[in-house]
């Protein structure tokens, strides 16, 4: 007897350093597909995002991205007053200079003069004090070591910020791919290589824009919810997500999106067991019902006065008010005047992934409809092999792998359907013009949007042939990407 338990218990032992063995086989051969990936990216990947994000920066004359104007004219400020401007605040001579460099570099229709000696000074745009001051400190760094140079000069500095934000998604992106397909090689450098080559993403990355911060805010707030979803609640992931998420919220009001990744995750990261559907069901009925409860009222009118009708609660209007800024009153009296807007969201959905994929300027420099009827195409597809990669993969992937997944899906729906919603609150029936957005809106996604679109051709393809269908991927974003800047921009502003 005790002869059999000593051959047991050495069996057990080595079965156990067998165990231990492999996975600690298993464990280096990750480490080893991340060193190699995190080489390529280093000597090759970074290099190529800086020199395409400089020829973007360069080859957009000043002054053609969105608002580019005013949003360098709330940098100057900054810079001249070291702090805040106030919303009335206005510095005439720096629009001066802004405009006569706007005239120098036919930003108008020719004929246009800005009225450059009037003492209420020239019209440069919207201004864009309202936004929160957090980006505008950070780009008016380099305009106080150059205050003296032109203003073409200190709007170029201002754009390096944005590109050394843009190398920052990259590096941000590379890490999110080792974190959630470790022992995947290609997912590794192809995801951060589709994001360089994004051409309409490349563009608004060399700009001189607020989006910039926000962009690369949202894409590290996705890296800690990652880490919040595989590892549980962590301090260091934690800290990650709510001071990502801070940052982009002092930088734009768009970023409240990156409430539902952050809420997501951290609901993953202290229930990590699963959970069945119909109780997502469940708890997300009753969160809609709640927040219908404290947002909305009713107003009874009674008697002659009228009838009964919703509004939003007092709290919600003083938001709005404050930080927000979206009329939210109008927007919900917009929201369900049906007649008025079923007509316009498919127009404008359009128009939102014509312009997140390859627009250019202020939304008017345009490829061609071949490029972006072949796009379209290309998502579709990739939407498709998105649904047969759930169907085959479910089992293959660990739970916290597909709540990471479920965290990129959810991501880019509240992106888009914030974009979508921006028409609210639709003008009067008489107006002539109704604000439509565009893709920059969602560029705060690219990652999530990316990392799918890959994920789905790899499902049409099939498991066989993913590297291939990976590949093609590539060379086609390669392909739009050369044609637009070596032709699309180039033929728009030179000749």
């Amino acid at each position: 007897m005790g002869r059999t338990s000593i051959v047991l218990s050495e069996q057990r032992a080595a079965a156990q350093a067998g165990s231990a063995a492999a996975t600690g086989s298993n464990s280096d051969s990750k480490e080893g597909v991340c060193q190699v990936s995190g080489r390529l990216l280093w000597r090759y990947l970074l290099p190529l995002a800086f020199l395409h994000g400089l020829l973007y920066l360069a080859l957009v004359p000043p002054w053609q991205h969105y608002d580019e104007p005013t949003h360098f004219e709330y940098v100057r400020l900054v810079a001249l007053l070291n702090g805040q401007p106030e919303v009335g605040d206005v510095d005439r001579e720096t629009n001066r200079e802004i405009a006569d460099s706007m005239y120098r570099f036919r930003f108008w229709s020719s004929g246009v003069r800005p009225d450059l000696l009037g003492p209420q000074g020239p019209d440069i745009g919207v201004t864009q004090r309202v936004h929160p001051p957090l980006y505008y400190m950070l780009a008016a760094v380099p305009i106080r070591l150059l205050r003296y140079l032109s203003v073409e000069t200190q709007l170029y500095a201002t754009r390096f910020v944005a590109l050394g934000l843009y190398l920052l998604v990259i590096v941000v992106a590379w890490r999110v791919c080792t974190l959630l397909l470790p022992d995947d090689y290609l997912s590794q450098v192809m995801v951060p290589l589709l994001i360089i080559v994004t051409p309409a993403f490349s563009d608004m990355m060399s700009a001189t824009n607020n989006d910039v911060l926000v962009n690369f805010s949202i894409t590290t707030l996705l890296l800690g919810c990652i880490l919040l979803v595989r590892n549980g609640v962590q301090p260091v992931p934690l800290l990650l997500a709510l001071l990502s998420l801070s940052v982009a919220l002092l930088a734009k009001r768009t970023a409240v999106v990156g409430i539902v990744p952050f809420t997501l995750a951290l609901f993953w990261a202290l229930y990590r067991q699963p959970v069945r559907w119909w109780l997502y069901g469940i708890v997300l009925a009753g969160c809609t019902l709640g927040a219908i409860l404290i947002s909305v009222r009713l107003v009874a009118f009674g008697g002659s006065s009228g009838p009964d009708t919703f509004a939003l609660r007092p709290w919600l209007v003083q938001l709005d008010q404050h930080y927000l800024r979206l009329s939210l009153d109008q927007i919900f009296v917009s929201l369900v005047d049906w007649e008025r807007t079923h007509d316009l969201y498919p127009y404008v959905s359009r128009v939102l992934f014509d312009s997140f994929w390859m627009r250019f300027g202020w939304g008017h420099v345009k490829m061609g409809s071949v490029w972006e009827q072949t796009m379209l195409g290309v998502v579709t597809l990739g939407g498709v092999g998105l649904l047969l990669q759930g169907i085959r993969q479910r089992s293959q992937l660990s739970l916290w792998q597909q709540r990471c997944i479920w965290i990129f899906i959810a991501s880019l729906l509240a992106a888009w359907l914030s974009a979508l919603l921006r028409i609210h609150p639709l003008p009067s029936p008489e107006a002539t013009r109704i604000y439509v957005p565009v893709g920059r809106y969602i560029h705060l996604a690219i990652l999530p949007t990316i990392w799918l679109l890959m994920w789905g051709i790899q499902g049409v393809v099939g498991q066989r042939r993913q590297a291939y269908g990976v590949y093609a991927l590539v060379l086609f974003f390669v392909l739009i990407d050369t044609t637009a800047w070596a032709y699309t921009l180039v033929d728009f502003y030179y000749h």
